[in-house]
């Protein structure tokens, strides 16, 4: 019989008496990968935290390697070989990498202050040549200083200095390139190589069959699928337990009915971008056109320029060089408001902090850049709340009513908040970048279909993503970007993954 490193039996776990998970049972077994799978607010986090020990179950029991456990803190977990990996990395970005590795480990200090700053980067260095990065990744090298991959890399390697024989990772390729998931899941197979069993918390299906042997799925705090082998789950069968309802057209086709007759390729250019530079000069000299109707997608890996183009374009960041042009018009002035006037909208990436503000209301964040864009400081109520109603409706936005905090929202539902927000302007041109990042598969459909819909419409689309089934599934044509520059433009009905991953790493410039 394999090794079962945790097993949890009958676990529950309130919340201010909501009750968040219950009669949950899991089994991770020694040098598996096993997948946690569901859509937002399904109690994956909250039965991965008390694994690892940050939450305490209201009910069941969990044994580790076999021991009858109850985890206080996360401390008494890692003395039991459990840590977990969040979304949110627990690094302190002044250190060392060594310092940071061993921050917790007594025998690195003397009189418990003074550290021993050559022992534990003698010891950091043996742990990244477990991986073949000692001659890439410095341990005196600031933390600060790193990608968000490799501190990704830098957290698992905390793990592995405890002896950890279980590591739980949270959504662990959020911020990565394909390039850098490739390193990731090489680290993650060279340590279940070696026993090691590991909980991988993830939206991302095709990574999840790439990489997990069975697959656990909850839904709404309950258990729909227990520990089934991956190779022998179907896709359609994963994603109909993980939403509770078939989902057959993922990308959002059928928003559109039966056949795509949006004709965009005849329609007038309503976007164009000449000579795009940003402040950097790290985007160099991008032109493109964009038709009425038509969805543009920007793929490439993390640090390609596709963010910083956008910004540019949008006058988030100043821009050395270029001009933007709606419906032939340039844009007159270098400003936020100007580009808005002019009818452009922007969805940025990161939605907890530039796009939404947590603390407010649904119905002050839908009605925010509605705000702006007359010049108002205070929402006419009465106006707002007939919009965002109509804005819930329209983008099916779960809420129980529109006073409420939007930080209470799930991930899927706070993008659609922000999308909201930005079509309620009624743009001619929509920049979204990184539309359904921490999103489950659920929502993902609903933002596809409203994509699309908005493009039948004539609502001309710039899409930039780091899922390249997300932007071969819902583009029409593709520009590749690879530092800083345009590499590849290609029709969707062309596009490959070798295709674009080759232009995004080793193909030449597009001339």
């Amino acid at each position: 019989m394999d090794e079962i490193l945790v097993e949890t039996t009958n676990i529950k776990k309130v919340f201010s008496g909501v009750v968040a998970i219950e009669g949950i049972d899991f089994q991770l077994q020694k040098g598996e990968v096993h997948a946690l799978m569901g859509e937002n607010g399904a109690g994956k986090s909250t039965l991965s935290k008390i694994i690892a020990g940050i939450y305490q179950a209201d009910g069941g029991t969990m044994r580790v390697s076999g021991r009858e456990v109850r985890f206080a803190n996360v401390r008494e977990a890692v003395a039991h070989g459990v840590s977990i990996v969040t979304q949110e990395f627990s690094l302190i970005p002044d250190l060392s990498i060594a310092e940071n590795i061993f921050l917790a480990d007594d025998k690195y200090y003397k009189y418990h202050f003074l550290a021993d700053k050559r022992a534990m980067a003698e010891q950091t260095r043996s742990l990244l040549a477990l991986f073949g990065m000692e001659h890439t990744i410095d341990p005196y090298a600031k933390v600060a200083q790193l990608s968000v991959a490799q501190m990704q890399v830098i957290e698992i390697l905390k793990a592995v200095s405890t002896k950890a024989r279980t590591i739980i990772l949270d959504e662990p390729t959020a911020s990565l390139s394909v390039k850098e998931i490739e390193v990731l899941f090489d680290i993650v197979r060279k340590l279940k190589a070696q026993g090691v069993g590991f909980i991988i918390v993830s939206h991302k299906i095709n990574e999840i069959y790439e990489i997990s042997d069975r697959i656990t799925v909850l839904r709404d705090g309950r258990l729909i699928l227990k520990g089934v082998a991956t190779a022998e789950l179907a896709q359609d069968d994963l994603i109909r337990a993980m939403v509770g309802r078939e989902v057959k057209d993922l990308y959002g086709a059928g928003a559109l009915g039966e056949s795509d007759t949006r004709n965009w390729e005849q329609a007038p250019v309503v976007f164009e971008a000449r000579g795009i530079t940003d402040q950097n000069n790290y985007v160099r000299d991008i032109s493109f056109q964009v038709r009425r109707g038509e969805i543009a997608g920007f793929s490439g890996l993390v640090g390609a320029g596709r963010s910083e183009l956008m910004r540019a374009i949008f006058n988030v960041d100043p821009r050395n060089a270029g001009q933007v042009l709606v419906d032939g018009q340039e844009i007159g002035g270098r400003s936020i408001r100007a580009s808005v006037a002019a009818g452009l909208g922007f969805v940025p990436e990161d939605r907890k902090t530039e796009g939404l503000i947590q603390e407010l209301s649904v119905l002050k964040n839908i009605g925010l850049a509605k705000l702006a864009a007359r010049g108002k400081a205070v929402l006419d109520n009465k106006a707002a709340e007939a919009d965002c109603l109509q804005m819930i409706q329209k983008m099916e936005i779960k809420t129980a009513n529109i006073d409420l905090l939007v930080k209470s929202l799930s991930g899927g539902n706070q993008q659609k908040v922000l999308l909201a927000k930005w079509i309620l302007l009624n743009p001619k041109v929509l920049i979204i970048d990184e539309p359904t990042r921490g999103v489950d598969i659920g929502a993902k459909s609903d933002i596809y279909a409203i994509l699309r819909s908005l493009a039948a419409q004539g609502m001309a689309i710039i899409l930039v993503s780091s899922e390249i089934p997300e932007v071969t599934g819902v583009c029409d044509t593709i520009y590749v970007m690879k530092e800083g520059r345009v590499t590849a433009v290609m029709p969707a009905a062309e596009a490959t993954e070798e295709k674009i991953g080759y232009y995004s790493t080793i193909g030449d410039e597009k001339r």
